[in-house]
């Protein structure tokens, strides 16, 4: 079967799964292709790497529920990116005004939720018209709905020893079309690792799709790298098209790979000798070309020792690995990395003129981050919000050390005890609330509103 043109592509940015859910019905079923980013910094990644025609955004997350400021910071930010990309907003029904303040900072339009289908359709459509006359009027030489763009390199803090041969075999491999398997523990920055390659390679102007392969259930994972056809089992009311066919032409990262089950692994590899895959429900052949890049914190070499992963498919996702190193080794990056942070943090939260105190540098030097890059992103951020002044002392941090840190279990208040374990089960699940909330024993709605309460972000 022959590729189709590609539909229209939406960005969905909201942080409850109902609506995301209820979207993806109504877009899919009127012809849009669609990702759905659950939170600003996610929606930022997004559209740093690929082109859509539209985004829709909510102006509520879980960090600030009601004061619409984290939709007006993204919306600002998106711009940045894209001057060109259409954004409507969303917003719950008399919150209006913040929906005019949001047309006020650049906006093409807004829904009110809950939102009326054929105005929300209409809207849409009309924006990308838009949208797209105004990236042909700026690039007059291209008669196509708009001249896609390179997107922007995702910084690279890596000045340290250690990172010094990654960087070596990352700009060697970044233009060829080799499969990559990116190792490294949770938070080391695989994922920028696989942005960076993306921006670097000759397939930089199509679609980089990333799928969390450790967040998808058993029974959707074919689905959501494959696709579907409507009627191929109860809940499949429209066509979904899968992640390899959203990826034609450009990458397919696959984030924890070593999740996958044997049998979806047999079908992965399928795919990747042949370039053909089925949709699920459906006799028709369909061809794609991707590259594949892959990232696991798991060793793939025992997995496969153990019978959980299939050696021939170790064999095609691993033409060359990178190994990023765990921050602890990277003593040289962590200045650079906190006062990155701090930038950019002190930017959103609109705190000029912070700084580190020097206790609190030096707390920063020995911490071990467990959780690394990842982990001091979460510090410095809390840092911002809970300092009193223009100075960072140790107590903002907030560091803990367990076990053999500097404060045994016991000797933490109840509330540092529940933090810890939120921000631990986090950082373990990569962002994702639900697998978290399962780990911790709570409800997803439970674990949001201790989210809140902690100002704990890198909510996925």
């Amino acid at each position: 079967m022959d590729r189709t043109p590609p539909a229209s592509r939406i960005l969905i940015a909201d942080d409850q799964a109902d609506v995301v859910e209820a979207l993806r019905l109504l877009l899919v079923s009127a012809g849009f292709e669609l990702e759905a980013a659950g939170g600003p910094e996610e929606a930022l990644a997004r559209v740093e790497s690929s082109l859509f025609d539209a985004a829709l955004i909510d102006l509520n997350y879980t960090r600030d529920t009601t004061s619409g400021r984290e939709g007006l910071d993204l919306l600002r930010r998106l711009h940045e990116i894209d001057s060109t990309l259409p954004v409507v907003v969303m917003t719950a029904w008399g919150s209006v005004e913040s929906a005019v303040e949001a047309m006020r900072r650049g906006a093409r339009d807004y829904i009110e939720k809950p939102w009326d289908n054929d105005r929300l359709l209409a809207t849409l459509r009309a924006q990308i018209q838009l949208g797209r006359a105004l990236r042909r009027s700026q690039n007059p030489q291209n008669g196509n709905a708009g001249a896609p763009r390179p997107p922007s390199h995702p910084r690279l803090i890596a000045s340290s020893k250690s990172m010094k041969p990654v960087l070596k075999v990352m700009r060697r491999v970044a233009p060829s079309d080799a499969n990559i398997l990116i190792t490294g523990e949770h938070g080391t920055g695989k994922e920028v690792v696989a942005r960076w390659l993306h921006a670097s390679s000759a397939r930089r102007l199509a679609p980089l799709v990333a799928v969390n392969m450790g967040g998808i259930s058993e029974g959707v994972f074919e689905s959501e790298l494959f696709g579907h056809v409507k009627g191929a089992f109860t809940d499949a009311k429209s066509d979904r098209t899968g992640s390899f066919e959203l990826a034609h032409g450009g990458t397919l990262f696959l984030d924890e790979i070593a999740n996958t089950s044997v049998p979806v692994q047999a079908k992965l590899l399928r795919v990747l000798e042949t370039g053909e895959l089925q949709r699920v429900g459906s006799s028709d052949v369909v061809r794609t070309d991707v590259r594949l890049l892959s990232a696991t914190n798991a060793s793939l070499d025992q997995a496969v020792a153990e019978g959980r992963f299939r050696e021939d498919l170790l064999y095609r996702v691993n033409t060359v690995e990178i190994a990023v190193p765990p921050l602890r080794d990277r003593p040289e990056d962590l200045p650079l990395l906190a006062a990155h942070f701090l930038e950019r943090y002190s930017v959103r939260y609109d705190r000029p003129g912070l700084r580190f105190t020097t206790d609190a540098s030096r707390a920063l030097l020995d911490h071990p981050w467990p959780g690394n890059v990842r982990e001091l992103k979460h510090a410095v951020e809390r840092a911002v919000l809970m300092s009193d002044d223009l100075e960072i002392g140790v107590e903002d941090l907030a560091l803990r050390t367990l076990p053999g840190g500097a404060l045994p279990l016991e000797e933490l208040k109840l509330g540092e005890v529940e933090r810890l374990l939120i921000e631990r089960a986090m950082d373990r699940h990569d962002g994702n609330v639900s697998r978290a909330a399962e780990r911790l024993g709570l409800s997803r709605s439970a674990l949001y509103r201790r989210l809140a309460r902690y100002r704990i972000g890198g909510v996925r």
